[in-house]
């Protein structure tokens, strides 16, 4: 399939253009014309280029690329060893942001909703939001899928209503306390100054770990990918 078509059909799909994003959605780096074997990653970085063999493959595509509208002026360190090794093997760079987290088919959000058995309350638009009513159990879920969480639990709240963003999505924490009054939050990971914020509301708190917490949709795209178009995808941990 060509490279550019490639990017057209699932700019369309994902409705990346209708959505504002940090990064910069699409095609990143354009390698050989004709694609056939895709690698999904979360996040591009050299450690995830080291262990690929990229001569088995033609494509990349990231939920965490290596241009962001504010970070997009020097191509230096570790950030050239990877684009030089990509360039030499003509590798397609796909990124998908935004688009890919509040996707209500294949996204981030809603898909880490389905593998946690939460009962969907409201979602947002264009947010990476979702409210949702669970039980204790989803600590038994999380424990099962998730090696390396995190939990700070609440001295007073059971887990009920819960409000859950991908990745780093600390800053909606408050205005989802005092809104929705929710008594547990579920993201990637948080900066210090938002454990004050938990503390404060004594809330439950679940840290699942930033890539970890946004490979449920990636992998849904390559499945989308492999049956549209027939390509072959490979999703890489």
């Amino acid at each position: 399939m060509n490279n550019f078509k490639l990017e057209k059909n699932i700019n369309k799909y994902l409705n990346s253009k209708n959505i504002k994003d940090i990064s910069i959605n699409g095609l990143q780096i354009e390698g050989k014309n004709k694609i056939k074997n895709i690698i999904l990653i979360v996040s591009i970085n050299n450690l995830i280029i080291k262990k690929i063999d990229l001569k088995k493959f033609d494509s990349i595509i990231c939920h965490h690329g290596l241009f962001w509208k504010k970070n997009n002026k020097n191509i230096i360190g570790i950030k050239k060893k990877i684009i030089k090794k990509i360039i030499k093997n003509n590798i397609n760079v796909f990124c998908w942001h935004l688009p890919l987290d509040i996707n209500n088919k294949i996204g981030n959000n809603i898909e880490l909703t389905k593998k946690l058995k939460i009962k969907i309350y409201k979602i947002w638009k264009n947010k990476p939001l979702i409210i949702g009513i669970s039980n204790i159990k989803i600590k038994k879920i999380i424990k099962k899928k998730f090696k390396n969480y995190k939990f700070i639990k609440s001295k007073n709240k059971n887990i009920n209503k819960i409000g859950l963003c991908t990745g780093s999505g600390e800053k909606f924490i408050e205005e989802l306390i005092i809104k929705y009054n929710i008594d547990t939050y579920i993201t990637g990971e948080i900066s210090e100054k938002t454990i004050c914020i938990i503390n404060y509301y004594d809330i439950n708190l679940f840290l699942l770990g930033h890539d970890e917490s946004e490979i449920y949709g990636l992998k849904k795209l390559g499945i989308f990918i492999k049956k549209k178009f027939n390509l072959h995808t490979k999703l890489i941990k």
